[in-house]
């Protein structure tokens, strides 16, 4: 025998399912209806559309977002997760299914950087049908991000570097690098700028970025939109170009691009590379495997240097958050871990001893006219030692008790040159 659980609503059935017991059937029923009345009941046919045709629908979604994000999304489903989940119904893809894509991917040796790419993009589309109420929850958010090296270290280069390589570049290239090195625009951003974009402020010149120009992965071709954060800025313009943005301006028609390409036209990443012969010059002057990007990184650490606080690099770089910028430079912000290291206590060379390398007394170091403090044994305690005086030898030290201490490692004075114990000074 077979039961049939039926559930209605506004006088029409909506859900309806066959079990074999009566018990099952008044459970499932009964489980409907807490859910409808709570506004989270689902309908099941809408699960059953598939994978790709959901992703489809969910990619014409974002026709708001840059070209470049929508070809890297259309790439990743297309390459590695709809030959795999495309047929599916959405409402049976299971954290197992997500898996298989992903340990696919690493059978083919992809790097963990592309399968977090991927296991991000199911995320979305599935998120995209929990949204439309055609999924009640997301498997693939179950699934922890694959973990291993995923981004190559931040490389900057030092200012006489990249003053060597400017030098390096051809005329036309030259204010292209040297904008990228000290301004950190992205190169899609200078790009799209133009002559119409300087701006005169009460602090200087500026550029005003409100759009940006990436190349496109079909095309090859730059094609217009809006910053990667959405968000304008002013730049303030580097003194070292100052001169060139004069003349360009005082010169150009209204509309030219204010860092043109040989021919007038536009840059691309790829013309930029070609004409600037990037790999064989940046070889030329010993800064082999320096990417366009890592000029931005270069101004980022210039920038800091010269004292440059969180926000104002933030502004300036066009991150979204000053999260970010703590997040990629917050290590050049700090030199605690250099402080911390330089005060590590310095060990002797094994097989040598510390009166061996003991150098001769100094009569001018103040540190003779002071007088030795009582010893105390650190054996039962851990109060700081007893400051002593530096002329102090490493037997009487260790005679003394400081044999069984943390501060038996001796290190040069800094006054007089003579061995002194770890936390001691003149």
């Amino acid at each position: 025998m077979t039961w049939r659980a039926k559930v209605f609503f506004e006088h029409r059935v909506i859900a309806e399912k066959s079990f074999q017991r009566k018990t099952d059937a008044k459970y499932w029923e009964a489980d409907q209806l807490v859910k409808l009345q709570s506004g989270t009941w689902i309908d099941p046919t809408r699960g059953r559309v598939s994978f790709g045709s959901l992703a489809e629908e969910w990619q014409g979604s974002r026709e708001r977002l840059a070209v470049r994000s929508q070809e890297t999304t259309r790439f990743l489903l297309d390459s590695y997760v709809i030959p795999v989940l495309g047929r599916f119904p959405i409402a049976v893809i299971s954290a197992t299914d997500v898996e298989r894509v992903l340990t696919s991917m690493t059978a083919r040796g992809l790097l963990t950087a592309t399968r977090r790419r991927v296991l991000s993009v199911i995320r979305l589309v599935l998120d995209y049908a929990v949204r439309d109420r055609r999924i009640s929850v997301n498997v693939a958010r179950s699934i922890p991000l694959p973990k291993g090296t995923t981004k190559r270290e931040p490389h900057w280069l030092r200012a006489e570097q990249l003053g060597k390589l400017a030098d390096a570049m051809p005329p036309n290239c030259r204010p292209v690098v040297l904008f990228l090195g000290l301004a950190g625009c992205r190169f899609s951003e200078m790009c799209a700028l133009r002559v119409d974009d300087v701006v005169q402020t009460p602090h200087g010149l500026g550029v005003r970025i409100h759009r940006a120009a990436p190349q496109s992965k079909k095309t090859s071709g730059a094609v217009f939109g809006p910053t990667k954060t959405h968000q304008t800025r002013t730049v303030p313009v580097p003194p070292t170009l100052e001169t060139y943005v004069r003349e360009r301006i005082e010169n150009a028609p209204s509309g030219s691009y204010l860092f043109p390409s040989p021919t007038g036209a536009i840059w691309t990443n790829t013309n930029f590379r070609v004409r600037s012969r990037w790999t064989e010059t940046t070889q030329s002057v010993g800064l082999a495997g320096t990417t366009i990007h890592d000029l931005r990184h270069t101004a980022a650490s210039l920038l800091i240097a010269a004292g440059a606080d969180v926000k104002a690099v933030q502004m300036i770089l066009g991150h979204a958050t000053a999260t970010m910028t703590m997040d990629l430079y917050g290590h050049l912000f700090s030199d605690a871990p250099w402080v911390a290291m330089e005060r590590m206590p310095m060990s002797p060379v094994r097989g040598q001893h510390p009166n061996d390398a003991e150098p001769p007394a100094s009569s001018s170091c103040p540190c003779q006219s002071q007088r030795p403090l009582p010893t105390v044994d650190l054996s039962a305690s851990r109060m700081a030692p007893p400051r002593k005086r530096c002329q102090t030898s490493w037997t009487s030290c260790s005679t003394a008790g400081w044999a069984t201490s943390s501060f038996k490692t001796p290190r040069p004075c800094g006054r007089c040159s003579r061995w002194a114990l770890r936390g001691l000074r003149p």
